[in-house]
This record gives C-alpha cells, sequence and structure tokens, in this order.
C-alpha cells in the first residue's frame, strides 16, 4: 500500500517537473517534440508547434505580462508621431507626440528586445551577448498598431524584435529626457524646519494613507506619525507596511533607554550629537523609525533634534568649495570596535564623507562623530581632511534650519537615515522613565515601495534620490 501511494506521487511529481520544463520552453522560444528530450530554437517550429493565441504583438506582451502600464505610469500614454532609421541603421530616432525627440542605439535595442527569445515574463533579458553581431545595424524598423515597435537587425533576418512604446519612451536617454529624470529625483528642501506629520488610523487603514506617509519621507526624508498604540511590537507591524525590517549589530528592534553598562551610547542618558547611524556598514541602515512608549513629563532633557545634511553639504559647496572637494576626494574611516558584548563586533569601512556621481551632484553623505576612526589617508592629506572636517562640523551643528522634537507617548518618528541626521539632548531618568523602541528598513526596499506606490496611486513621479550612491 505505501509503495503504491509512493510510485504515484513520483509520478505526479515527475509530470508536473515535465510540464514546467515544456512551458518555460515555450517561453524561451524553444521547440519541444512529443516523445523526446530534443529541442530547437527555430522560429518557424516554434510558430507551427506551439502558436501564440494572440494575433498581435501587443497581446501577446500582454499574456506575458511585459506590457507594463502601471511600471511605467509617467509615459503609459506615450505616443510615436514619426519613426526613421538613422547613421545607417546604427540608431533608430523617434518624434513623439509631445515634440520631444528619442535615439536608441542599435545594440540598445538589441539587449532590451522583448520577443519570447530575448526576455521572459519575469522581465528579466536573457540576451547572451557573446553570442551577438556588436557592428549589426536595424535593417527595419515599424510600427505595429501605437503600442509597440518592431525591430529587425542585420544579423538574424528571422529575429524579430518588439517594445512597448511606453517601455522606450521611459528609458529615453535624450539629454531632455536624462535631464528630467534628474529634476524629478532631485531632493527638496524644506525651508520652513516643520517636521510632516501623518495619523497612525490613515496610514494603516488604507493605501492612499500609506501613500501619504511614503511621499512625505521621499519628499523631505522625515515624517512623525501620531496617535500610535503604545503596546511593544506595534512598531513592527507599522514598519512592515513597507517593508521587511533590517538586521543590523543591534537585532532587528531595539530598545533605546537608560541600561547599565550599554553596548551603544544611545542607551544611555548622555547627549546624542547629530549622526547618521552605523556609516561602517557597506550599506548603512535605510529608514529609521523611534516610536515612543513612554516619555514620563518629569523627565528633564531628551528631546530630539534632526538636520538634512544633503541641505549642509550643498551649502558647504556653495560657501566653501575646497573643503568640499576635499571631503569628496579624501576617504574617512568609518569604525565599530566592540568586543565586551555577547557578539564581538569589529568593522571597519573607507568612504569620503561626501560622494558624486559623473555629473557632480551629491548621491551620499556621510556622518558620524562617534563613529569616525582613525584616518588612514596619504600623509599630505592629513590637514586637508581636518580642516575641511572641522568646517563640515561647525556648519552641521550651527545649520539654522534644524527640526526639534519633544516626543509624546504614541509618537512614531520616521526619517531617512542616509539623508536626516538626528541627536538627543542628554536627559535625567531620576525622575521617570525615557523608553522608546526602534527598527530600521533598508533603503532600497523603501525606494522600490515609493515608486510602486507613485505608479499606482500618484502620477508616476520618480523617487527622489535617497542618498543610496545611486548615480541617477
Amino acid at each position: 500500500m505505501h509503495r503504491a501511494v509512493l510510485r504515484l506521487c513520483r509520478k505526479r511529481v515527475l509530470t508536473k517537473a515535465i510540464q514546467d520544463w515544456q512551458q518555460e520552453c515555450r517561453v524561451l522560444g524553444l521547440f519541444v517534440e512529443s516523445g523526446s528530450k530534443r529541442f530547437v530554437s527555430n522560429a518557424a517550429a516554434v510558430a507551427a508547434a506551439a502558436p501564440l493565441p494572440s494575433s498581435s504583438s501587443y497581446e501577446s506582451l500582454v499574456e506575458r505580462r511585459l506590457f507594463l502600464k502601471t511600471a511605467y505610469a509617467r509615459s503609459a500614454d506615450a505616443k510615436v508621431a514619426a519613426l526613421r532609421t538613422i547613421d545607417g541603421g546604427k540608431n533608430i530616432e523617434i518624434e513623439w507626440e509631445d515634440g520631444t525627440v528619442s535615439r536608441y542605439h542599435s545594440m540598445w535595442l538589441r539587449q532590451s528586445c522583448h520577443c519570447p527569445s530575448c526576455r521572459l515574463s519575469t522581465n528579466q533579458p536573457i540576451v547572451n551577448f557573446k553570442d551577438v553581431d556588436i557592428d549589426a545595424t536595424v535593417t527595419a524598423v515599424q510600427l505595429d498598431g501605437d503600442k509597440v515597435l518592431k525591430v529587425i537587425w542585420s544579423d538574424d533576418k528571422d529575429h524579430t524584435g518588439i517594445f512597448p512604446v511606453p517601455f522606450l519612451k521611459h528609458y529615453s536617454y535624450s539629454d531632455k529626457s536624462l535631464a528630467e529624470i534628474k529634476k524629478q529625483r532631485n531632493m527638496v528642501f524644506n525651508n520652513e524646519a516643520r517636521i510632516p506629520e501623518v495619523a497612525y488610523s490613515d496610514v494603516m487603514g488604507s493605501d492612499a494613507g500609506l501613500f501619504t506617509w511614503l511621499d512625505k519621507l521621499d519628499r523631505y526624508g522625515i515624517c512623525l506619525m501620531k496617535n500610535v498604540p503604545t503596546q511593544t511590537m506595534t512598531i513592527k507591524k507599522v514598519v512592515e507596511k513597507i517593508a521587511p525590517i533590517q538586521s543590523t549589530v543591534y537585532g532587528e528592534l531595539f530598545e533605546v533607554r537608560d541600561t547599565p553598562q550599554p553596548i551603544n551610547f544611545a542607551y544611555s542618558t548622555v547627549r546624542l550629537e547629530l549622526h547618521m547611524d552605523q556609516p561602517m556598514y557597506e550599506s548603512p541602515p535605510g529608514l529609521q523609525f523611534l516610536h515612543c512608549l513612554r516619555f514620563d513629563k518629569d523627565v528633564k532633557g531628551g528631546s530630539n533634534f534632526f538636520v538634512d545634511v544633503f541641505h549642509v553639504a550643498n551649502v558647504l559647496r556653495e560657501q566653501y568649495p575646497k573643503e568640499f572637494e576635499d571631503l569628496t576626494r579624501i576617504p574617512a574611516n568609518w569604525e565599530t570596535v566592540h568586543y565586551d558584548r555577547d557578539v564581538p563586533v569589529h568593522m571597519s569601512y573607507q568612504r569620503p564623507h561626501i560622494s558624486l556621481n559623473k555629473d557632480g551632484e551629491i548621491v551620499g553623505v556621510s556622518w558620524h562623530p562617534g563613529l569616525v576612526g582613525p584616518l588612514l589617508t596619504n600623509e599630505e592629506d592629513v590637514e586637508s581632511y581636518y580642516r575641511a572636517y572641522k568646517v563640515m562640523a561647525t556648519l552641521v551643528n550651527t545649520f539654522p534650519l534644524k527640526y526639534h522634537l519633544r516626543m509624546h507617548e504614541g509618537d512614531m518618528i520616521s526619517f531617512n537615515n542616509r539623508r536626516v541626521l538626528h541627536g538627543r539632548e542628554g536627559f535625567n531618568t531620576s525622575e521617570g522613565i525615557r523608553h522608546f523602541q526602534g527598527c530600521n528598513i533598508q533603503i532600497d526596499e523603501f525606494k522600490s515601495q515609493v515608486q510602486v506606490f507613485s505608479n499606482r496611486f500618484g502620477d508616476g513621479k520618480l523617487a527622489t534620490r535617497a542618498g543610496n550612491l545611486d548615480l541617477q
């Protein structure tokens, strides 16, 4: 009896595996002969053996889940006004109905082809460039309706490339398009020094409320949530509306309160100067959340303060160009060395305080006076570094646009750890208790959710530069 059941289970598993394999072969454009393991990559055989149920390239893209109207929301309605090959077929040129012009190189198109042989239904390209003629040109290009572009290359007349028109518009790399991308990603600095707010019930009650929270965090790097229940672990439920919690050497959730023999001076009563958390990581924590569970009114001190360090860095560039350049050039040494704890830590990482992209735009800023290790650089740069560091430290601590906040029970502050420095006044717990619960999420997962919600519920605006060293 048991052997019969086992044989039946094995048969079903094998049958399912074969079916899955055959389906993947069809997606890849491979024809599987019945009753054999032989397959060929012959377009005519594929068409004869497993014709697409669609009658158009557009329907084919929709069925394969590659016409991503929501993902390309800002370009979803793009229309082609004119189309031509130029430069002997090395490029195609599209004139759009909005009057802009885009050009696409033949190899850019080859890598981006959406036909079944070149892109999976998971939207992953599978073009292997070892098999591509790098000098191939476009010999024919035409519209299939108004939603799909078809392309044929000189090295393979039997291969027809297909492209959703919104995809081409979304990824246009003309000078004007790249300038618009940069404009949308630029940070907007808050000149009022007032922290934006949302309500817990709104965020937890609807996608629209969640989008409002994400949008404020995206635009300004900081947001205060009011009326959060003060039960422990509530923060986890709220934060995981965005993304899973990011674990660090301090765990997933951390308790910010006065403790004997603390493993971090945040877990004491001392003043914390403005800083970002854990720059010794290759990927420091992204968004940080601090939920006020208890803050007795008799506790003196303990208020928080915040500064947009990207705003500071832009002022530094304008007023002290030499010092700014030195802090983009000379790497600081970020360190946490702590052996007297359950799991010893010895981490170090070198990066400059300020990182730029190829256009000279600021894409990353690192600042933590308590985690700057001994400088390890060329002798001739040591004095230049400390002079520049002194100027930056002065600007950070005297910056007029500083957020001040004394948290109340039920408040939860959220901020971009890569962008907004945080600090805390020293406090006295002899007359009461101050207890926060905190956690982080990964910066790229936050940025992803901002874009998803912008495309679904907003106008498709690109996510603001997040300080994660993205060169865009």
